[in-house]
């Protein structure tokens, strides 16, 4: 191996900086030293990883290929770092957990709070992405495992099936379908529609659904979480697809009405997903099976 983690901290800092000095600064030593270890590795590898100017630096392509993968490798030396410090505090596992809001809102806190009671000795660390972007933290090892809902892009990791929930219209009260109990996909193609970002499993279903419909999906406005989705759709700016038990505290504070969809789509499936079995830490298969055991 021609680096150490310091080379690889100091190259991000300084393609972040955008300067040597300014990334010298917030690494604690001096632009001599940062220069020289920099000039090193691209030595090493017969590559320049930096464009130099009079305005500073910026990455060249191998320079963007190395950060990218410099960022996971520091990223995965600091959760190793913190794991093995947990035991010295009595900690015996640590789970990295990434997981769709669905997933974080109606299914994971019974079924943490029975894990963490029977596994007082573990620590999960738990953070909210889309489907994608959890997908691929379990592809690079930047996350023991994930929650996803149905997604392309899973190609590799293992799926188990988790539970199933349910898509809904949210829409005004004056709005002309308010008073109806469920309606196809089909009929909501005629309103604005407030979406999620366009990197989202959601976003690629009802993309498909208006497809399949023959209608243009009207998009006015893209926000990136579902409470926003609701706030977006109070405010008038359109309607809006949502996950029913997920939403519900926020279409009821902001007196919204959720309509039930007849397609067969709004039953979504969301399942557990990991690189390896056999690569899972103890605590992580821990969680996994207990998870696995707790579907309905």
């Amino acid at each position: 191996m021609h680096f150490d983690l310091r080379d690889l901290e100091l190259f991000v800092a300084v393609a972040e900086a955008g300067s040597i000095a300014k990334a010298a600064e917030h690494c604690h030593t001096v632009a001599s030293a940062v220069s020289k270890r920099l000039s090193d590795l691209e030595g090493r590898y017969g590559t320049a990883f930096l464009a130099r100017s009079s305005k500073g630096v910026a990455p060249t392509p191998a320079g963007l290929a190395l950060l990218a993968r410099a960022r996971a490798v520091l990223y995965q030396a600091g959760q190793l770092d913190r794991e093995l410090r947990g035991y010295s505090a009595g900690i015996r596992g640590q789970v990295r957990v990434f997981a769709n809001i669905s997933a974080i809102v109606e299914f994971l806190p019974a079924a943490l709070a029975s894990f963490l009671s029977a596994h007082p000795e573990i620590r999960v660390h738990l953070e909210e992405h889309v489907s994608g972007v959890v997908a691929r933290a379990v592809a690079e090892n930047l996350a023991d495992l994930g929650i996803v809902s149905d997604i392309a892009g899973a190609d590799g990791l293992i799926m188990i099936p988790f539970r199933e929930d349910e898509l809904v219209l949210i829409v005004q009260p004056g709005h002309p379908l308010a008073s109806r109990e469920r309606v196809d996909f089909r009929e909501a193609l005629g309103s604005d529609l407030v979406g999620l970002h366009s990197d989202s499993a959601l976003h690629y279903r009802l993309l498909r659904a208006a497809a399949d419909a023959g209608r243009p999906l009207n998009l006015k406005i893209q926000v990136t979480s579902f409470d926003a989705v609701c706030a977006m759709v109070a405010a008038g700016l359109g309607i809006g697809v949502v996950p029913r038990a997920a939403t519900t505290p926020y279409t009821a504070s902001l007196g919204l009405v959720p309509v039930g969809l007849n397609d067969d789509w709004a039953k979504r499936r969301l399942h557990l997903c990991v690189r390896s079995l056999e690569a899972l830490s103890a605590a992580a298969r821990l969680l996994l099976d207990h998870l696995a055991g707790a579907t309905a």
